[in-house]
């Protein structure tokens, strides 16, 4: 059982304390490559050329870096330094602030949650492509819209709404229920799983964890 407690610990050390009991980051890198996974998603991998081919391409990039400057870095600083001198969580952070602003700091929680809540699901329909992409023919071939809906998320058909002869609407669409794929459902398991692996140690684990996830972006 120790020699298992060691292996845990070499791997997923506990973080460092600081005067006042606190964790605190194992290395300034470490917290650097934190807040930018902490702001790097799948919309900017993904989206972002999209978005600058549909709006003009480089000129695009002067409104960009307007708001890039004026509000996004100067807001984050503002957050970093918040929590710097106020010793604590977003909440602690807000809520000493004023108690009128203790909300901004439950919101901020809350935005955490509903980012996990909906980047899992799409986590779990690419291994789901990743998994059948070593097949041949391909599932998809031919049928892409059929295989998702049947074969990744399997949704039980909406019911239509109806209109009045006036155009007004009648009855709005029901959606009587959802489906569950077993192997969909199984990825959301395995990398809600890993999620936890990645942050149940605090910030000593995390802080590694960001050397392999975020350094490769």
């Amino acid at each position: 059982m120790n020699a298992v407690r060691k292996a845990v610990n070499i791997f997923a050390p506990a973080a460092q304390k600081s005067e006042d009991g606190r964790d605190k980051w194992s290395s300034r890198p470490a917290f650097v490559l934190a807040a930018m996974g902490g702001a790097i998603g799948l919309g900017n991998i993904l989206r972002y050329p999209s978005i600058v081919f549909n709006n003009n391409g480089l000129q695009w990039f002067i409104p960009y870096f307007i708001a890039l400057f004026f509000l996004g870095i100067p807001v984050l600083l503002l957050e970093i330094s918040i929590g710097q001198a106020y010793r604590g969580g977003c909440i602690i952070a807000y809520d000493h602030i004023s108690k009128r602003t203790k909300g901004v700091g439950l919101a901020v929680i809350f935005n955490g949650y509903v980012v996990t809540t909906y980047y899992v699901p799409i986590l779990c329909f690419v291994m789901n492509y990743f998994r059948n992409s070593f097949t041949s023919p391909l599932p998809w071939t031919g049928r892409p819209s059929e295989f998702y809906m049947d074969d990744v998320v399997n949704n039980v058909d909406p019911i239509p709404g109806t209109f009045n002869s006036d155009g007004s609407v009648a009855t709005y669409t029901e959606y009587p229920g959802t489906g569950m794929v077993p192997e969909t459902t199984g990825w959301a398991a395995f990398i809600f799983f890993v999620v936890w692996l990645c942050m149940f140690k605090g910030v000593g684990l995390t802080g590694r964890v960001v050397y392999f996830t975020v350094r490769d972006l």
